[in-house]
């Protein structure tokens, strides 16, 4: 808007500029004939002169204006973009230290998570202890409703090491590597989460009476590179990604921890 209203003075000043220069032209030839015929009246003189010397002031001013506009156009296109492009930069940045923040809260109530649930697991626990005392630590920080852990045996197959709120008449079987989901998890090495599982997969009892959990997860327990363990686990609410990330980490950690309870017990048999 302040440049369209630049651009109106500088067009007036240059019409009134063409129409002197207009009248100047033809008082131009009305002089030239006078001077042939030797007859120059004195207010003739005067218009003559004072015409050039208000062109040539409306030239000057209209010439000024004109170097002004540009100049303010030429900062414009410069200045304005240094001035967004260091506000662009003060906002990453911002955003970035933000997002850092963010990023290291995640980390370490990740870590605290993990720290709970290995709190009080070592390789002095028989293997009935330690599942169940993992999957206890597990129910207080994800709301677990029912779990169980299995370790592969010395043949090779996965069977039940302990439980946690798991009823069944039926005596759980061994799986191999590869076979079921359970077997396909400890193949692949990588968790899988399931959700909206059909009515009646898994069933909890308690006084209230029975209520079918809608949220499955599986983990393998990985020492070495290899699959040395099991974990099932199911909840009324969906574990998200931060509780993924928290279980993939367990997964090593736990490996480390029997693996030293094997190492432990060779070496004193």
């Amino acid at each position: 808007m302040k440049n369209f209203k630049l651009i109106i003075p500088v067009l007036i000043l240059f019409a009134v500029q063409i129409a002197l220069s207009a009248k100047i032209f033809f008082k131009m030839m009305e002089l030239a004939n006078a001077v042939q015929e030797n007859v120059l009246p004195k207010h003739e003189k005067l218009f003559a002169m004072g015409s050039f010397i208000v062109i040539a002031a409306i030239s000057l001013v209209f010439m000024i204006i004109i170097f002004r506009y540009a100049s303010r156009k030429k900062v414009e296109y410069i200045e304005t973009p240094a001035k967004e492009k260091d506000k662009s930069k003060s906002e990453r940045r911002r955003r970035n230290l933000e997002e850092q923040k963010r990023l290291s809260e995640i980390e370490k109530q990740r870590n605290r998570t993990i720290n709970n649930i290995m709190n009080g697991l070592n390789s002095k626990l028989d293997k009935k202890e330690f599942s169940e005392k993992l999957l206890s630590n597990i129910a207080k920080q994800f709301d677990l409703v029912q779990g169980i852990v299995f370790l592969r045996n010395e043949n090779g197959l996965f069977s039940k090491a302990g439980t946690y709120a798991f009823y069944s008449e039926d005596e759980v079987p061994d799986f191999e590597e590869g076979v079921g989901i359970a077997g396909q998890v400890a193949a692949n090495k990588e968790l899988i989460n399931i959700t909206n599982l059909p009515d009646r997969y898994l069933t909890v009892l308690s006084g209230l009476g029975s209520s079918a959990p809608a949220n499955l997860v599986i983990f393998p327990i990985i020492s070495e590179n290899e699959t040395i363990g099991i974990v099932e686990i199911a909840t009324f609410r969906r574990i998200e990604k931060f509780g993924e990330n928290v279980l993939k980490v367990l997964s090593r950690r736990l490996g480390e921890i029997i693996a030293e309870k094997v190492k432990s017990r060779k070496q004193t048999s």
